[in-house]
């Protein structure tokens, strides 16, 4: 297997750090209070009141809310261009790869994206899709076959738009 040679790689935040850390610790305080709940019922014998919820089910919601925080904490916009494709991802989830050939137009994106998309992360619109982080500039991609037009926020628009047009 041989390692891929990134024409363009950019890691970008979906959020402030500082939101992030208080969503974090929002999760935290919510995993918790449902481990206090599980452990109180399984370990230490407390009889189940009737407007509480079963171990079972605080367990479930721990493991949840545990791993939401993970994937909170380690959420980022990750734009890759190689020889080939523009591939973008949304932390883990999300992974859209586009073949360069079938690129028709890419052009800086005029306007405030986060604005213009009410908010971060992947957004749809009416005649866009985006990823929509924290870079203050963005580029707009006309593909092929695609009737929506692709909106990714970047800190150097111009390297991307060079690496997405090399033949320019």
């Amino acid at each position: 297997m041989t390692a891929k040679n990134f024409v363009f790689r950019e890691t970008q935040s979906v959020m402030p750090p500082k939101m992030i850390a208080a969503i974090v610790l929002l999760l935290l305080v919510v995993t918790g209070l449902f481990a206090y709940i599980y452990i109180s019922q399984e370990f230490f014998g407390r009889p189940v009141g009737e407007h509480s919820i079963d171990s079972h089910w605080a367990l479930i919601i721990f493991s949840a809310t545990a791993l939401l925080t993970v994937y909170v904490s380690r959420l980022k916009i990750i734009t890759r261009v190689d020889e080939e494709k523009l591939t973008m991802s949304l932390g883990v989830i999300g992974k859209r790869k586009f073949l360069l050939d079938t690129i028709q137009d890419a052009k800086v994106y005029e306007g405030n994206a986060a604005a213009d998309f009410l908010g971060y992360g992947y957004r749809i619109a009416i005649k866009q899709t985006g990823y929509i982080g924290r870079a203050e500039k963005a580029v707009t991609i006309k593909i092929r076959d695609h009737k929506r037009e692709l909106v990714i926020t970047t800190e150097q628009p111009k390297d991307l738009l060079k690496a997405l047009k090399p033949d320019e």
